[in-house]
């Protein structure tokens, strides 16, 4: 393994740990995804990032806590993926750009597919515990959270680790971390 890799693997670990550790003090897939990515790679004290981050808390399970939408931590990595590429409004213009960072993104989420079976909160859900919860009661989210928050923290590392790998693959020079 060369150097390069070996620094890549450590920082894509160190991305899983922080997805894994961070949940528990947040209980919320999404900037939890966002913030392990954004941490990883240097933006902690980033006030824009942290702007970002907020806009994430909405896409928290299945977005709104419906369960019928994109899993949090996909919705995260999708946007800690998008902000890497440091789009403007005029680059959406250009389809091929779009085409792009959509193309990124849908490499982690076939990832998500083939370990959790979907990008859909419920489905992932179902692939768990072959059962769907509605966040949106919080009688039921306190039992979620009570069965489910391990399982739940291997999904917001997975999705943190191979956020961070797409990002160090096709926009290194994001990353404020030196990895040669």
């Amino acid at each position: 393994m060369t150097k390069k890799s070996e620094i890549a693997k450590e920082i894509s670990d160190e991305a899983y740990r922080r997805g894994y550790d961070y949940l528990p003090r947040w209980y919320a897939c999404a900037p939890t995804v966002f913030a392990a990515v954004m941490d990883t790679l240097g933006y902690e004290d980033d006030p824009v990032v942290n702007g970002v981050w907020k806009a994430n808390v909405g896409l928290t399970g299945g977005t709104g806590n419906m369960s019928i939408g994109t899993c949090g931590a996909m919705a995260g990595a999708a946007a800690a993926i998008g902000y890497s590429f440091g789009f403007t409004k005029e680059d959406l213009e250009d389809l091929v750009k779009m085409l792009n960072v959509n193309g990124v993104v849908a490499e982690v989420g076939n990832k998500m597919k083939e370990k959790y079976g979907h990008i859909q909160c419920q489905e992932v859900q179902f692939h768990h515990w072959g059962k769907s919860y509605r966040f949106t009661n919080p009688e039921v989210l306190l039992e979620f959270a009570s069965l489910s928050l391990p399982a739940c923290q291997e999904v917001t590392g997975d999705l943190a680790r191979w956020a961070v790998e797409k990002i160090l693959e096709h926009n290194p020079h994001f990353s404020k971390r030196k990895q040669n």
